[in-house]
């Protein structure tokens, strides 16, 4: 029986970064291998006509007919199959409608001479958006609906707050399934209630997430889940994607954190340190069963600093097919395939071509990455004018062609500070247009070989780089032997090697669980379960860190039971296991212990992935616990019941 698999994306579509398209394309490819059953992208953020975008998808062949998706929140609504939303109608004939702008789809509605809706539509001319202003002007709500024009999310705004404060979800049944607050003035997600049958409160939209995916998986006999990226983002500003997937109860799960970034700080060199957003995945992989990255180099750095060489896994690329254009290259012509960030670095790229436009006139930069109308990409198009280039540098529309991309062009330039992998790369060797790149990690190291397929340049070496472009430039002779190259590179990053590994890693059973299988409290004792692996007479041995106190507890009838002295604010107790005839003693690993918590006491995994308690006795007003384990200060009224069972660390609690 092969497990069913889940990918996360924050949002699909095509103009998205290289995240969005490595998961469309592993799962494109596991689908037309028949891998496996059953295949899902979930998708994390709010994306109204989700169905719709998938619909395009899969009819221009960008996504195989067999992966499904679905959106994680709309998950939720636990209403009737049946659709029973209408569709949304303007009534504009009481409305003086005038154009808000030139595309023939935007309309701003005036009742008695007062702005009252700005009104978008879809290219099929149903609206898309709907937002309701007051009469001084200021937005107070915006509906918005999905391809087929039903309503599926109304937000409330306050005063002159350009993000709403209040989101509401609407359901099947035209009821609202789920409410989202925002921080005031911000865009960032903060706490949630669920409706319906089972009405639950949730202080964080990790915990949100958690017990969407808990829901997703409860009734899949095996399944498997991975967790794509790290960084926080408004709709989980508090936690990340790999605290929510970690938090997923469920006994046959396996987790794995997959990585599209380089893992190192800024200059994101060894020594450099680890960025905050990668810290917790890999001080704490004990609670992972793999980790998945795209270079050796990356895995050998990992391994080097955190262990765990069993469960690290790197999986290289995929290079499309090669390409077959009639199109004469033009030697002159430069591209960037990239998005403008930061780590990507594109100011390189632009002063690298100042140093060939001053050698090779003629020559041209043509950036293809969309930008996010920030100060990065003022930034870039300021240098461009201050270096006098505008003439010779084009930032081209976004297009999903790779043909129009790399059909003619002579060489392709990579300038990034930090790379996971850089399909870029192979996707330029596919159409033998040689990379002349920076050696950063990961990535290019491991794809581009100097004087084989293109050229390599310490990062920041600008003359370097531009002294290989123009001699490729002006040698053609040259260019034809790189551009052979590129195209023996491709059989490094064949189809069937990266479905084999990929099938492997995603048919490799979960990690041994914990010896213990849930800890409960009955009044003042903690109740700890023993795994039946667990032999009779293991010595459970609780240790007072910092203090030369502690206890031991031998398991009878399965269980352990420890009374822990009370009032001793902040104190971390530390638990170990010493079997029948053994001498030492080795720390309890959490594993996939179900929790109970009860206050003073939080039981929580390390970043280590072992088991300790802390009292947190303060004096504070009286609270009433949230779901994912934090608290929300009272009363509070759920409207069928108070959530009194939480679940460990930021596990919410399962359906039963």
């Amino acid at each position: 029986m092969t497990p069913i698999v889940h990918f996360i994306v924050n949002t699909l579509a095509l103009k998205r970064g290289g995240l969005v398209k490595a998961v469309r394309t592993r799962a494109n490819l596991l689908a037309e291998h028949q891998a496996f059953d059953e295949i899902w992208i979930e998708v994390l953020g709010f994306q109204p006509a989700l169905e719709a975008d998938v619909a395009q998808l899969k009819s221009a062949g960008h996504l195989h007919p067999d992966v499904n998706v679905r959106s994680v929140l709309t998950s939720l609504d636990t209403s009737l199959a049946a659709e029973t939303r209408p569709v949304m109608t303007i009534g504009a004939d009481d409305y003086t409608v005038f154009p808000a702008d030139a595309t023939g789809r935007a309309f701003r509605l005036f009742r008695d001479g007062r702005y009252e809706k700005y009104v978008r539509l879809r290219a099929n001319r149903v609206p898309a958006v709907v937002d309701h202003f007051g009469p001084d002007r200021l937005r107070m709500q915006r509906d918005e609906m999905d391809g087929a024009g039903r309503i599926v999310r109304t937000t409330v705004f306050r005063g002159a707050s350009t993000s709403p404060v209040v989101q509401h979800y609407i359901g099947r049944d035209g009821r609202c399934f789920l409410t989202i607050w925002q921080t005031p003035g911000k865009p960032d997600w903060t706490s949630a209630h669920v409706f319906g049958e089972d009405p639950l409160a949730f202080a964080s939209t990790g915990a949100l997430y958690t017990h969407a995916f808990e829901r997703i998986v409860e009734q899949e006999r095996s399944a498997v889940i991975c967790s794509e990226f790290r960084e926080n983002l408004y709709n989980l500003p508090a936690q990340n994607l790999d605290d929510a997937v970690r938090a997923i109860d469920h006994p046959r799960l396996t987790k794995i954190a997959v990585a599209h970034s380089n893992h190192l700080a800024p200059p994101y060199v060894a020594g450099s340190g680890v960025s905050p957003t990668w810290a917790r995945l890999l001080r704490g992989l004990d609670g992972w069963d793999r980790l998945v990255v795209w270079t050796e180099a990356q895995r050998r750095d990992i391994i080097a600093d955190f262990g765990h060489a069993d469960r690290i896994r790197a999986i290289q690329g995929v290079a499309p097919p090669r390409a077959s254009s009639t199109v004469e290259v033009d030697p002159l012509r430069l591209v960037v395939v990239a998005r403008i960030h930061p780590k990507k670095r594109i100011d390189e790229a632009v002063r690298v071509f100042e140093k060939v436009a001053a050698e090779v006139p003629d020559a041209v930069l043509e950036i293809f990455g969309f930008g996010y109308g920030d100060e990065e990409e003022e930034r870039i198009e300021s240098l461009v004018e201050e270096l006098g280039l505008t003439q010779s540098v084009r930032f081209m529309p976004f297009t999903s062609d790779p043909a129009k991309i790399y059909g003619s062009a002579g060489m392709t330039l990579l300038t990034s500070a930090s790379e996971g992998f850089a399909l870029t790369l192979v996707e330029s060797m596919s159409f033998g247009v040689p990379v002349v790149a920076y050696d950063s990690n990961y990535g290019p190291g491991e794809v581009v070989q100097d004087g084989v397929n293109g050229y390599l340049a310490p990062f920041g070496d600008q003359a370097g780089l531009a002294r290989r472009i123009i001699q490729v430039i002006r040698d053609p002779t040259l260019r034809a032997r790189l551009s052979a190259g590129c195209f023996d590179t491709l059989e490094h990053f064949t189809v069937e090697r990266y479905v084999r590994e990929w099938t492997d890693v995603l048919n490799a059973p979960p990690r041994p669980e914990g010896p213990i299988s849930h800890a409960e409290w009955e009044g003042d004792t903690l109740v700890l379960h023993a795994m039946d692996s667990v032999a009779e007479g293991t010595r459970l041995l609780v240790d007072e860190r910092g203090t030369s106190g502690g206890s031991e507890q031998v398991l009878q009838d399965r269980t352990w039971r420890l009374t822990l002295p009370a009032g001793r604010t902040g104190q971390l107790y530390d638990l170990s296991l010493r079997g029948p005839d053994e001498q030492s003693a080795i720390r309890v690993r959490f594993g996939r212990m179900r929790v109970t918590q009860r206050r003073p006491y939080r039981i929580y995994a390390t970043i280590h992935g072992a088991l300790s308690i802390k009292d947190e006795s303060v004096s504070t007003p009286e609270i009433t616990p949230a779901v994912d384990g934090s608290v929300l200060r009272g009363p509070t009224k759920p409207a069928r019941r108070v959530i009194e069972r939480i679940t460990g660390g930021q596990r919410p609690r399962r359906r039963q």
